[in-house]
């Protein structure tokens, strides 16, 4: 297993260089060889260098960098040569582009072949059932549309792609088949050109590209040729140009042959996304605005709240919001009700699994009814809620016991390896333990009376601690960071894929402390908030 150099040092991930040394020396004299017996001074060895590694790494600027973004793989492989010279941006910039192409390799190997379904249902008479009808409308939802379409992407060779498209629509009772064609051809990183051709009801040329013109300018175009009839040529094209100001803003302007300028600006905060467009054309002209404020929820991953106000001359003006979670690491379900005096109230229901999406619009009224909003928003909430208690979880659960069941197994040598070395650090640890503990009592600051890690309920996934958090004691204070305790020197996982927890009972100026936290939580003592008894020896101790 990976040691984590931040939880080697005890440090936060936003530590500054000269907490850096101090964190190196304290920890560097107290498993520096030349302190232990010869009995101990191959194990004080081992935990030295790995003190020692971990400082190396985490002081220089680029390596800490790379360590960041890659981990001990990055460090340690030649990877990271190629990098040591780039800025932190640079550096930044291709990890993320390599992630998210092994990210789309991974996505393509998951989810092959690729799909897209949709569906529009009319539930309006829903709304407008009484209560002996509600169950034969419940029933008897017509479907007013329907498309499927299925996609081979291959590669052809190293700079060129070929994806062949097949779709399938039904609407009002008259079907429709299209197949369609594109290759890429890759320039470079910055330069890429598509071709198109689609065949069906009439035939579609098209034509886009990419250019990225400097570091923060970049240029997409599109181009395409319809032949509706036998007689009838339909031609449309146009042009985006867009600059990246700094990380976080994206303003891009798109140009259209049928004579439509549209603007937008998306600015990212760290816990709030705008996005803003406005569009001009010779019939309409519509803006749109989206606020988007991603709320944390425990794992999987996050879920995002979106809330929408639109305007324009043919559909008028409508209001769109919904929700959007992650269930497992390569699908999310979305939920979008959107209501309109033109448009009426619609819900929108999408699954997506890596590049597969499932969508179901579902009508419930042509105008704004309160029935209609009130079944558009609750109704999502109860299925997903139905879902995620009768299916959803249960399945997510038994994925997770079936994962940790197969990686404990396959880290079982490494986790009795881990426990040996977190056995000898204590023992090297102990003279320095004593000294400590003699000079917080002497002055009446912090004594660590006993502390335990791991999983609470089960005597055998608990170990005893409180050697290594005496020893990481100065000045009467303890301060462990935001990450899992387990990287810390005398720690190690006593149950891989369990949530665990820290447990300390500690003494401050005579006066008994205690305290829990969950593993990955800071920790801060002595604190006010702790107590437990006014004095040692109204405690009986």
């Amino acid at each position: 297993m990976e040691d984590d150099y931040y939880s080697l040092l005890n440090l936060d991930r936003k530590c500054e260089e000269e907490e850096i040394k101090g964190a190196y020396r304290r920890q560097s004299r107290l498993f520096h060889p030349d302190r232990h017996c010869d009995a101990n001074k191959e194990a004080a060895e081992l935990n030295f260098q790995k003190i020692k590694r971990a400082y190396e790494v985490l002081i220089d600027p680029q390596m800490r960098t790379i360590y960041d973004l890659y981990g001990v793989e990055g460090v340690d492989s030649g990877q990271h040569l190629a990098l040591y010279d780039m800025d932190k941006n640079k550096i930044k910039e291709t990890f993320e582009r390599i992630q998210r192409q092994t990210k789309e390799k991974e996505q393509e190997a998951a989810t092959n072949p690729l799909s897209n379904i949709a569906v529009e249902l009319d539930a309006s008479g829903l709304c407008y059932s009484n209560r002996d009808t509600y169950i034969t409308e419940l029933f008897n939802i017509p479907i007013n549309s329907f498309s499927i379409s299925q996609s081979v992407d291959a590669p052809l060779t190293e700079s060129n792609r070929a994806t062949v498209i097949c779709t399938a629509i039904n609407s009002d009772d008259i079907s429709t088949g299209l197949i369609q064609t594109n290759v890429r051809h890759t320039i470079s990183n910055d330069t890429w050109l598509e071709s198109g051709l689609t065949l069906g009801h009439g035939a579609t040329f098209a034509l886009t590209g990419y250019r990225k013109l400097t570091k923060y300018l970049w240029c997409h175009f599109r181009s395409q040729c319809s032949r509706i009839e036998r007689d009838y040529l339909q031609y449309s094209a146009g042009a985006t140009l867009g600059s990246n100001i700094g990380e976080n803003t994206v303003i891009k302007a798109e140009v259209s042959l049928d004579k439509t300028v549209k603007g937008v600006l998306t600015k990212s905060w760290e816990k709030l996304r705008l996005y803003l467009s406005y569009q001009i054309g010779l019939e309409n002209h519509v803006m749109s605005i989206q606020l988007i404020r991603p709320l944390k929820i425990r794992s999987p991953a996050d879920a995002h709240i979106e809330c929408s106000a639109k305007y324009d001359l043919l559909d008028g003006a409508h209001v769109e919001y919904g929700a959007s979670k992650q269930l497992t690491e390569y699908s999310r379900l979305a939920a979008l009700v959107r209501i309109g005096h033109i448009s009426g109230v619609k819900l929108k229901l999408t699954l997506s699994r890596g590049s597969q999406s499932y969508r179901f619009d579902v009508i419930f009224s042509d105008v704004i009814e309160p029935a209609a909003v009130l079944y558009g928003t609750f109704l999502p909430v109860f299925v997903y809620s139905a879902l995620h208690w009768l299916v959803i979880n249960p399945y997510l659960n038994r994925l997770k016991a079936e994962e940790i069941a197969s990686k404990s197994e396959e880290l079982k040598t490494q986790l009795e390896q881990s426990k040996e070395e977190a056995k000898e650090a204590i023992q090297l640890m102990r003279p320095t333990y004593d000294r400590n503990v003699n000079v917080e009592q002497c002055k009446g600051g912090l004594v660590i009376v006993q502390a335990w890690y791991g999983v609470f309920g089960s005597s055998n996934k608990l170990i005893d601690v409180t050697i290594p958090l005496q020893c990481l004691v100065a000045n009467s204070k303890l301060m462990l960071p935001e990450h899992n305790k387990t990287g810390l020197v005398g720690f190690y996982d006593v149950s891989f894929g369990e949530d665990k927890q820290l447990a300390v009972k500690y003494r401050f100026r005579n006066i008994m402390h205690e305290v829990m936290i969950e593993d990955g939580e800071s920790m801060k003592i002595p604190r006010q908030s702790h107590r437990i008894a006014q004095t040692v020896s109204q405690e009986g101790s």
